[in-house]
């Protein structure tokens, strides 16, 4: 039936509630439900099923085993001295957790895709704490804040992150007695060789330790949590980048993750195939987009997951066709990739006998983390032989909505839309007529084929952000949570979008001001920031330029050199954007980087009330066109991401 009104979705039918780590061992997709279609039921998951291989060694997690040690891990969470589950912070009730929302203690895990990754967050889950993810790119003053705002008992980091977390650690002001006493253990990413039998004689801050522990688990499998703890209680803490330039912690309750698991199995119309779920794990577990349809839905669903710590176009190539991949979870550049570099040419030619290619056990692909031009679907769709569909969420909203369909005919169909809401989810175009602010208030929806702010409404919404200094004993401050959260439960998600007729998605802008670097997300202030941290600068503003042949937003800089640009030489300012390039390399990850490049300028265009004009810097205005320098050469497509 086609809209009246640009609102499209429903509400979730019924759904267990449960731990993360309980649902997701329930074998939920093995009957009937109101998110399992019949036809997606998926066989009894066996023990001896792997699940997660390591796509380089062949060393494989099975079933039983992540299971099994997840609860180990949780044992030794819980015999850590000054530890306790049920020392929960509560937070006040907010319009997506009325009960209020619920924190544990925190584990921060800080790790690239691994094996490990498995056991030591499910274990987390598990034992009934907090985790947070961190991404390992992050430099000492990113982690810095994060520790600050999070304050986590237990650190588990990457042994290639060490230094950094120290640093970080070194860095926190105040209750030095807190910091000293934190357990920090190391993962050995790149050579650890779990789930082979550890000796126990390493050194006492390896991982493995914590699977040692003597005393019998604490929680059993499929321990449920009641409706109000499971909505309530924070399983995960994201970390998303605001317009204050600081990362925000993105609470998600188990009940969310479960939702986000259920409704991405409701609409997996690719399953199934011939035989188990054959699936690349190259997308990141600490960002939402591989924790939900990778790591999560790939155990629930019995998946077989080929584990990659990082990305290079070669390797995914050819593991798709050595593992025989069923369906491909990506990045916008890497769908770029597979329709224009030369590398890819091996795998797409077709056996002149059998008409097969690289690509023929590949029956689909997803893209989320930002926008791709439909001119590469249809690029990758002629050369590979399978549609990559588009996917729209956020790390507040998990996955939100998905195109439908594996054909041609739904491909030209659904150009420029992102999608139906996934099941339970429900989505709406705001009219601009303004929100509601108290309860009993409606937030007014816009008509059909209108732009406005996309809202999303459902199960999976986060129940808040994680106030600043809530650990240093502040009263919590929820008010960048209630500007996010429409008092009827809507998210605002910052994007521009419409709803067609037939209920479709179209995002069309950003309210927001976040570049969109590949699937992450860089906050102009934090980067105009860093530079205005150097004498040699007197102003800056940065914005996002849009790369077609990478399909992704790069950071550039619009600067104001102390004392002026009139009275420097080009050799000056190219030795002040170098500097300012190793300044801003220091400070930030590696995707933060001026890859757009610096323009010097006169002035930086800003309102009365001195809020920069970032638009007038993207359309190139009078007066911000100035000298400018290239700081990185484009490297020849084909390697690495």
């Amino acid at each position: 039936m086609a809209l009246t009104t640009a609102y499209s979705g429903a509400p979730a039918g019924r759904m267990p509630f449960d731990n993360a780590f309980g649902f997701t061992f329930s074998q939920p997709f093995q009957h009937e439900s109101d998110f399992t279609p019949a036809n997606h039921r998926v066989p009894k998951v066996n023990d001896e099923q792997p699940i997660f291989v390591d796509n380089k060694s062949g060393r494989a997690l099975t079933y039983s085993q992540i299971r099994a040690d997840s609860l180990a891990l949780a044992s030794g969470l819980l015999s850590l001295p000054n530890l306790d589950p049920t020392e929960i912070k509560k937070l006040p009730p907010t319009p997506s957790c009325p009960q209020g929302p619920e924190i544990a203690p925190v584990v921060l895990i800080q790790l690239p895709n691994c094996l490990p990754f498995a056991p030591i967050l499910l274990g987390t889950f598990a034992s009934g704490f907090t985790a947070t993810l961190v991404s390992p790119a992050l430099t000492a003053d990113e982690v810095a804040w994060i520790l600050q705002n999070a304050k986590p008992r237990v650190i588990i980091t990457a042994t290639a992150c060490l230094e950094a977390m120290k640093a970080a650690i070194g860095k926190q002001e105040g209750d030095r007695s807190f910091w000293n006493g934190v357990p920090v253990f190391t993962v050995d990413a790149v050579n650890d060789t779990y789930p082979l039998v550890f000796s126990g004689q390493s050194n006492p801050q390896d991982w493995r330790q914590l699977l040692q522990a003597k005393r019998k688990p604490s929680v059993q499998p499929n321990q449920r949590l009641n409706e109000q703890q499971a909505k309530a209680r924070t399983a995960v803490i994201l970390w998303s980048s605001g317009t204050s330039g600081r990362s925000k912690g993105v609470l998600l309750s188990h009940h969310a993750l479960n939702f986000a698991s259920a409704s991405l199995w409701h609409d997996a119309d690719y399953y199934p195939p011939s035989g188990p779920q054959r699936w690349l794990g190259f997308a990141p577990f600490y960002h939402v987009f591989g924790l939900c349809n990778v790591f999560l839905l790939g155990i629930a669903a019995g998946a077989r997951v080929f584990i990659m710590q990082g990305f290079k176009l070669p390797d995914m190539l050819e593991g798709i066709r050595k593992r025989q991949i069923t369906y491909v979870h990506m990045s916008p550049p890497v769908a770029v990739m597979l329709a224009k570099a030369e590398v890819v040419e091996e795998y797409a030619k077709r056996d002149p006998k059998t008409g097969r290619n690289g690509f023929s056990s590949v029956v689909g692909a997803v893209t989320g983390g930002a926008p791709l031009g439909h001119e590469v679907v249809v690029q990758v769709y002629k050369r590979c032989g399978f549609r990559i569909r588009l996917g729209y969420g956020l790390s507040e909203t998990c996955s939100t909505a998905l195109q439908r369909g594996l054909g041609e005919r739904e491909m030209g169909e659904q150009a420029g839309d992102t999608g139906l809401p996934h099941w339970g989810v429900e989505v709406m175009i705001a009219s601009g007529e303004g929100y509601a602010t108290k309860e009993g208030e409606k937030t007014p929806a816009a008509g059909v084929d209108v732009e406005g702010e996309v809202l999303v409404k459902a199960p999976g919404l986060m129940s808040a952000y994680l106030p600043v200094g809530l650990f240093l004993g502040a009263k919590p401050d929820m008010s960048v949570t209630n500007e996010a959260l429409t008092a009827d439960g809507w998210f605002r998600t910052g994007d521009v979008g419409a709803l067609c007729k037939a209920g479709r998605l179209r995002i069309t802008d950003r309210l927001k001001e976040l570049i969109k670097v590949r699937a992450y997300q860089v906050a102009p202030a934090e980067l105009e920031a860093v530079l205005c941290s150097s004498e040699s600068v007197g102003d800056a503003g940065v914005v996002g330029v849009y790369d077609d042949d990478e399909a992704t937003e790069w950071p550039r800089a619009f600067v104001v050199p102390a004392g002026g640009k009139g009275n420097k030489s080009r050799a000056d300012l190219e030795k002040l954007a170098v500097e300012l390039k190793e300044l801003v390399e220091k400070r930030t990850a590696k995707y933060k980087w001026l890859v757009g490049g610096i323009v010097f300028i006169d002035q930086v265009p800003k309102s009365p009330s001195g809020k920069i004009l970032r638009r007038l810097l993207k359309s190139g205005a009078e007066g911000t066109k100035g000298v400018e320098i290239k700081l990185y050469e484009k490297k020849k497509r084909s390697a690495k991401l």
